[in-house]
């Protein structure tokens, strides 16, 4: 409430100004009016006293009629004054809500700022003379395109601190060449709308803003998922702004203070534009001048953007473990930039479609003969044909085991029930390629056996990739002949899912519509609702199934105080109450209780059936334990920490030639769909053998690294020196190779590489509301 008080009060006292400067202005217009009629008066004064010579010929030459006195005045800053004061009650509104960080001194610096811009931004006409005589011949620096343009400069600079500042807080962090990289491309592209409309300060504003938005934008991205924006996020704008729908929009004092540096780069293009000669004394010359300049300006930003290499060239590099803190340190549009560049898939070094189809073979060759030649996997084969049991595989929304994080520093043991599964054919941690969100990618990665690792950071194939020949799961049940159901309780638009699960060959996609009524939880739908649809579809069709069920019910936010009483837990983190995290175990507890609860329906269900439930991606709020309470360990293995979930696979009938006695495997979540098959007996494609047998060097890999044979895991980007040790190189040969196999089987099919089925509708992760409307909390 301290700051909309503030705001308001300045508001008023702003209006207050404004007004007396209006008064102002007409107070001159009234002299000068005067004055314009004196001199009309003395001049026909003059004229009657002169000689009757004079008088014939004034007569025969009318005399000039004295120019009207100039009005110091322009309706343009009424424009500008109305968007400062815009800026002021918008402020002032969202202080209100609470919505603004209350302390003092944020927003008193930003108001002082607004009022004075205000009050410059109206007083341009009668300051015009005198800030134009400082530049013009006879003034102190006489150089009035000189003028102009460093005004235009530092309207540029002013723009990048508005990026930056509201999410980025120590530029003295940032590298200074990419600072002043950003300061140079941002300054062009307002200089350059500046100039393509005839120096018009409007454009330029409008530029700034634009910036400011986007660092707004910036500021809640991090903020939610703990991850700046990415070129792959602008295909999936509608999910960003779903998601939000659960979040409490507050901002900053950082945030003010990028106000403070919007409202200086809007009035130095407002000044600027006194620069633009009057109406009458424009030339062509000058306007074409103008428009040359403007398209020079943006000219150059497109050319540079698209010829330079950030990536090799600027060695600009978003490290795919840490890509915030390259953002920090390189600012948001160079890392953006170079991050853009990466979303067309770069073809694997030394690659050839032929090279990557031997590769293929030689290592399904190499599980032919090792692992597929056993007597387990013979006899797995064999029962597989005789009994072909369903398969439901369940992705369980940021279900994971924090305990990992020295058990939250409050006894924190992890979900119970999942933890005590001794009857799993297989269970272990499971590494995947998303942290705080991006579900669709672990579930491109499960359903498909690629890697994230190899398409960027920020991409999400789903929405930008032509996945229509990728090999996935529900095609290849499909062609055993199974019934293939896709479900999730939510709108169908969500990621594109309704196109892609068609262009898998899912037979039949259940969403929000198909669970009307079901109980909720926080207003989602519950993970026991979905696993009642699938013993639905178990009890009423005896064909064999592939289900994947995708859940919601343990969606962010966490600060809903939505959960009811009886099923909150009370964790203390080093004697501290997080409501967050606790919102977020009652529902990890909820989850494992319905999982138990599945489990035991199934086992007394007359019908061979295979459970694989997993986790897609941790929650948001980890890394702070990560960052805090693991400090001297490698940054591979530091990361890796936020990367990974869990996984069990259960059956309700003995497999033969397996023990199922929960063997712990730790694996990546590209191999998860390839084991599943394996270890049940299913036939398996060349593909999937290639990546059994490659495991053996490359046990897991996700976008952050990769582990060797030894258990040691290396960043993405490590490098192979001579005296690395032999697991590592062979790791890295592995790696290299399954690029090579994964780019053939993706995007080496000669149909194009970006998708051609778009959404139908907006992304919304509420199930309660339409498609494409947000709701802020």
């Amino acid at each position: 409430m301290l700051v909309a008080i503030i705001s308001f009060v300045a508001a008023i006292a702003n209006v207050i100004l404004a007004a007396r400067e209006i008064r102002t202005w007409r107070a001159t217009a009234q002299t000068a009016s005067a004055a314009a009629e004196a001199a009309a008066e003395a001049g026909e004064a003059a004229t009657t006293q002169a000689g009757a010579t004079e008088a014939s010929d004034a007569a025969a030459t009318p005399a000039p009629t004295p120019a009207p006195a100039r009005v110091p005045f322009r309706a343009s800053g009424i424009v500008w004054a109305i968007a400062f004061l815009a800026i002021q009650l918008f402020i002032g509104v969202w202080g209100a809500l609470g919505l603004v960080q209350n302390e003092p001194v944020a927003p008193i610096i930003m108001n002082a700022v607004l009022i004075g811009c205000t009050h410059l931004a109206l007083a341009r006409p009668r300051l015009r003379d005198r800030f134009l005589a400082t530049f013009e011949p006879g003034g102190r620096w006489p150089h009035p395109q000189a003028a102009c343009a460093l005004t235009m400069v530092a309207a540029g600079i002013f723009t990048t601190l508005a990026l930056e500042l509201p999410s980025n807080h120590d530029l003295l962090w940032m590298y200074p060449l990419c600072l002043l990289l950003e300061v140079f491309l941002v300054t062009a592209l307002v200089a350059g709308a500046f100039y393509l409309f005839q120096r018009r300060g409007g454009a330029a504003a409008v530029v700034s803003f634009i910036f400011f938005a986007i660092g707004i934008a910036e500021y809640f991205v991090i903020t939610f998922k703990s991850q700046p924006i990415q070129p792959g996020d602008l295909t999936a704008i509608a999910t960003a702004a779903a998601v939000g729908g659960g979040y409490i929009f507050s901002i900053t004092s950082y945030c003010l203070y990028g106000i403070v540096a919007l409202a200086l780069a809007m009035l130095a293009s407002a000044y600027a534009a006194l620069f633009r000669p009057a109406r009458g004394e424009r030339t062509r010359k000058q306007m074409l001048i103008n428009l040359l300049v403007g398209v020079l300006c943006l000219g150059g930003v497109i050319g540079h953007t698209v010829f330079i290499d950030y990536y090799n060239f600027l060695h600009i590099q978003v490290y795919t473990w840490r890509p915030l803190e390259s953002y920090y340190r390189m600012g948001f549009i160079p890392s953006f930039i170079s991050s853009a560049q990466t979303i067309q898939p770069r073809e694997p070094q030394g690659y050839s479609k032929s090279g990557a189809e031997d590769l293929i073979e030689s290592y399904a060759s190499e599980y032919d003969e090792g692992e597929g030649a056993t007597e387990e996997r013979a006899a797995a084969s064999t029962q597989f044909d005789s009994v072909q049991p369903s398969v439901i595989v369940v992705m369980n929304e940021t279900f994971s085991d924090l305990s990992c994080y020295q058990n939250l520093h409050a006894g924190y043991e992890g979900p119970e029930f999942f933890n005590s599964i001794d009857d799993a054919v297989q269970r272990g941690d499971l590494y995947v390629s998303a942290y705080g969100g991006g579900t669709c990618n672990t579930e491109f990665e499960m359903l498909t056996g690629n890697s994230m690792a190899y398409l960027g950071n920020g991409v999400y194939p789903y929405t930008i990739y032509n996945l229509t020949h990728a090999e996935n799961l529900a095609q290849q049940f499909s062609d055993l002949g199974y019934d293939t159901t896709a479900m999730h309780p939510n709108h169908a638009t969500n990621w594109n899912r309704e196109n892609v699960y068609r262009d898998f060959g899912f037979d039949e996609f259940l969403s929000i519509e198909d669970f009307q009524g079901a109980d909720t939880l926080r207003g989602m739908v519950t993970d026991a609702e979905t696993y009642d649809k699938i013993i639905e579809l178990l009890e009423t069709n005896e064909d064999p199934q592939f289900i994947f069920d995708v859940t919601m019910q343990n969606h962010s936010g966490y600060d809903t105080g939505l959960i009811p009483y009886d099923m909150r837990t009370d964790y203390l983190i080093d004697g501290t109450y997080d409501p967050e995290v606790n919102e977020y175990l009652a529902l990890i507890e909820q989850s494992d209780e319905a999982l138990e609860d599945f489990l035991a329906q199934l086992e007394q269900i007359d019908r061979p059936v295979v459970v694989v439930f997993f986790g897609d991606h941790q929650p948001f709020f980890p890394s702070d334990f990560n960052d805090e309470w693991f400090q001297d360990e490698d940054d591979a293995t530091h990361s890796e920490r936020l990367y990974h979930t869990q996984y069990v696979i259960w059956a309700n009938y003995d497999i033969d030639g397996r023990a199922q006695e929960s063997d712990e495997v730790d694996i990546s979540t590209n191999y998860l769909g390839a084991e599943l098959m394996d270890l049940i007996g299913a036939p398996l494609s060349d593909y999937q053998k290639a990546q059994l047998a490659l495991r053996a060097n490359l046990p897991a890999i996700n976008m952050i690294g990769y582990q060797d044979r030894a258990g040691v895991w290396h960043l993405s980007d490590a490098a192979v020196n001579k005296n690395a040790g032999d697991a590592f190189k062979a790791a890295a040969k592995a790696r290299e190779d399954l690029a090579k196999m994964q780019y053939l089987k993706l995007f080496d099919h000669g149909d194009g590489v970006y998708t051609k089925t778009l959404q139908g509708a907006a992304n919304e992760t509420n199930p309660n509301l339409a498609p494409g409307t947000t709701k802020i909390q």
